[in-house]
């Protein structure tokens, strides 16, 4: 018998068996989550549309009607898009972001020219338009006119306008046969294409000073230019009226045969002999128009997005799926179940007027809250800031900072707490009715908790049995009014919730009766020693770690309230740790806003500033930093954070920054009552995979050994709550051999044990 066939025989059944377990994702993996609905530019090859959004791009198929979206995560260099257009001869597509930042895209891969982005310069760097010929992007800047090489993916040369020793901005740039066209701010350019001075400003010649135009392109060899309210029409050198509106031009590109003509309002279409033959309705600002190959028309709308024109008045919108909104203000994640709130209040509390509403993801499928389609909410609420989730009963919580509680039940009937309800006016804003909820969540009875902005009674409760509300009024003098925030619950129930507008934190024991207050005792916690001793008693957020201790960022660092349960009824001082990182320590982040704080499944601290995120170890009073994530190591799109949260379930870490969401695959997972449900990813391991092992479903810190077939050991962890990791790397740093290899773990009074199989292949 050949022992050798059935070894592989083995391998290979195990390999079927273990394939669904392969979909899971590898740990350190990012994934964006960003909104594709809108359109501030879109190119074409013809077939292909190439549309850039606030944040990315996405590329879409008009054959198919399939899309691609692209990020930070999938080789885009930066965030925040300015302009696009495609080269045919080296069929590159050219993206330029807001911040002067190049990347060519080809076959795709982007190749990044970071040469504008870095340039020191006393002007701005915006970028006006872009013109392809022949290999070369020719950029319409406020330094002059950029020429890339699209092949050797380099600048080449710059052409500047100066008058009076001032440089001209180049607002646009075209070409015919035989002339470059260059738009400038005190008036129009040409100069011969074969030229060898046009770096000289004085090979360009003036034709025109009188119109202020603002854009030129060209249709074969018709020049056209816009004014504010006009298109022109350039013949022998003169400019002629052709079209005007009252109602003003955003745009004029260029078609088959055709000129399209974008209004405030709608899209005029234009023949060659100045005619307008068609027109199409768009209740929206245009960005830039295409035409394909097979004639077909596609508009790129500001604000909702890419659209192809099928006939006159009708769009059909088409992009990747995604959040309404780049805003994450709040976030609830739970089990692959992630809830977005899109709205937002600044420093000085007020708020951002985002009808953006919040946006679900569940199993890779989008359900979008807001006042721009037809869910619940329409034409309702604006500036949703709290979300949360009961999830004994599937129904949803989300607060808004001027319209009340909406609550989302799981059949999708709803509640608007508002004008009727138990919510008291917000004081700041009596005149207007606003009741601005700033806190939601969910304690271990399944009580609904919320705090308010401004309110007499900042505290309010809806016990779960008889769905009775109570509110709560706290005694105490701070900021412009009585002020509630974020929430959270020590072990043994007690409610401790920020104050917001420099108010510390409110720690509140209802004795376990809801409906009486006579009896409640509450903490309020500030700065200095012998009141509550926080670092700042401008208190952002807060948090509870699995030790029962409350964490709490403020604008200057981070205070821990030790052993929370006991500590209300003892008034005790906060303590301020020192955090060791490299060969350095000091007070834990002071000096920055610590916008958000986050527990993962092995009471690590994922924490966010306005200076990227930092990951601590489990130990509170002696923390050391174990990653840190900014826009330069990471495809965070912003450094400033506005809210992480961690599905423990899953593992993965969501990073709202105010440019968009970002999802981390973590180490750490939530642990398993039992050994029950237990999964190994990737498994089987590829060959030539260097990523991280991971196994899933453990119970809490659970001691895991892994052996050959033999029973040798080749690697024994901790796991990380829930979830233990492996390099794939034996003590020797040697990858084993293909083979079968077991997975022992167990629990720390040995009560749950595990015993599971993975598979190596080189």
């Amino acid at each position: 018998m050949n022992s050798g066939k059935h070894k592989y025989l083995l391998i290979a059944l195990l390999c079927c068996a273990f394939i669904t377990n392969a979909q899971e994702k590898p740990i350190g993996y990012w994934r964006s989550i960003l909104p594709y609905n809108t359109s501030l530019g879109v190119a074409t090859d013809g077939s292909n549309l190439f549309n850039i959004c606030t944040q990315a791009f996405f590329v879409l198929n008009s054959k198919n009607y399939e899309t691609i979206s692209y990020s930070k995560v999938n080789g885009m260099s930066d965030i925040g898009m300015q302009a696009v257009s495609y080269d045919p001869l080296t069929k590159t597509v050219i993206l330029v972001y807001s911040n002067g930042n190049i990347d060519l895209f080809k076959d795709n891969t982007f190749y990044n020219i970071p040469d504008l982005k870095l340039k020191s310069v006393a002007g701005d760097k915006t970028v006006f338009g872009i013109y392809t010929e022949n290999g070369k992007a020719y950029l319409s800047t406020a330094l002059g006119i950029i020429v890339i090489n699209m092949a050797e993916r380099n600048i080449e040369e710059t052409y500047q306008f100066v008058a009076n020793s001032q440089l001209l901005a180049v607002k646009g740039l075209t070409a015919t046969d035989n002339y470059f066209y260059a738009v400038t701010t005190t008036g129009l350019f040409k100069a011969a294409k074969n030229s060898p001075q046009l770096q000289n400003y004085q090979a360009w010649q003036k034709i025109d000073s009188v119109h202020s135009f603002s854009s030129i392109k060209s249709v074969g060899n018709n020049i056209f230019l816009k004014t504010t309210n006009a298109v022109y029409a350039l013949e022998s050198d003169t400019a002629r009226l052709v079209f005007s509106s009252t109602t003003g031009i955003s745009n004029i590109d260029p078609g088959l045969n055709k000129l399209f003509i974008g209004r405030f309002s709608d899209l005029r279409i234009m023949d060659m002999n100045y005619n307008i033959v068609d027109s199409v309705n768009t209740t929206d600002s245009i960005a830039q128009v295409v035409q394909l190959a097979d004639s077909s028309i596609w508009v790129g709308n500001m604000n909702l997005g890419l659209a192809e024109r099928a006939k006159a008045d009708v769009q059909y919108f088409m992009h990747p799926e995604g959040p309404k909104d780049p805003n994450s203000f709040d976030l609830y994640a739970n089990n692959g179940d992630l809830w977005i709130a899109h709205g937002g209040f600044n420093d000085k509390f007020i708020w951002n007027g985002n009808g953006s509403g919040f946006s679900n993801l569940k199993n890779d499928k989008w359900r979008l809250f807001n006042r721009d389609n037809n869910s619940p909410i329409s034409y309702k609420m604006n500036d949703f800031v709290t979300i949360v989730k009961d999830e004994s009963d599937g129904t949803l919580y989300a607060g808004s900072f001027t319209d009340g509680l909406f609550e989302l039940r799981s059949n999708d009937s709803f509640t608007i707490y508002k004008d009727i309800s138990p919510f008291d006016i917000s004081i700041p804003n009596a005149s207007l009715g606003y009741r601005q909820i700033v806190g939601t969540a969910i304690d271990k009875y399944n009580n609904l908790w919320v705090t308010m902005y401004g309110s007499l009674n900042e505290l309010y409760v809806r016990e779960k049995t008889s769905q009775n509300w109570y509110k709560y009024y706290l005694n105490y003098t701070r900021g412009y009014a009585y002020s509630g925030g974020p929430i959270t619950f020590d072990n043994a129930g007690h409610i401790w919730y920020v104050c917001d507008n420099n108010g510390g934190v409110i720690g509140y024991d209802t004795k376990g009766t809801l409906a009486d207050p006579s009896d409640d005792i509450s903490y309020h916690v500030v700065s200095g020693p012998g009141s509550g001793n926080l670092p700042d008693v401008n208190a952002i957020c807060l948090a509870q770690d699995k030790n029962d201790n409350i964490w709490i960022g403020t604008s200057n660092g981070i205070g821990i309230i030790y052993n929370a349960s006991s500590c209300l009824s003892q008034h005790c001082d906060g303590d301020i740790p020192i955090v060791q990182y490299d060969k350095y320590a000091g007070y834990l982040f002071a000096g920055e806003n610590v916008q958000s704080i986050a527990v993962d499944g092995a009471n690590r601290k994922w924490i966010g500033t306005n200076n990227g995120v930092w990951l601590l170890s489990p130990d509170a009073g002696n923390s050391s930093i174990i990653s840190r994530f900014t826009i330069d190591n990471s495809p965070l799109p912003s450094n400033k954070i506005q809210k992480i949260t961690v599905d423990k379930v899953t593992g993965d870490v969501y990073i709202g920054t105010d440019a968009g969401l970002m999802c981390y695959r973590g180490t750490a997972t939530e642990g398993s009552e039992s050994n029950s449900s237990v999964i190994t990813f990737p498994n089987p391991v590829p060959s030539g995979y260097k990523g991280t092992i991971a196994i899933k479903g453990l119970t809490e810190n659970a001691d895991v050994r892994i052996t050959d077939i033999n029973g040798q050991l080749i690697y024994r962890t901790t796991a990380l709550g829930g979830q233990a990791i492996w390099s794939g790397l034996d003590y020797k740093g040697h990858r084993p051999q293909t083979g079968v290899f077991l997975i022992f773990a167990t629990n720390a009074d040995g009560s749950q044990t595990y015993a599971g199989k993975m598979v190596f292949m080189n």
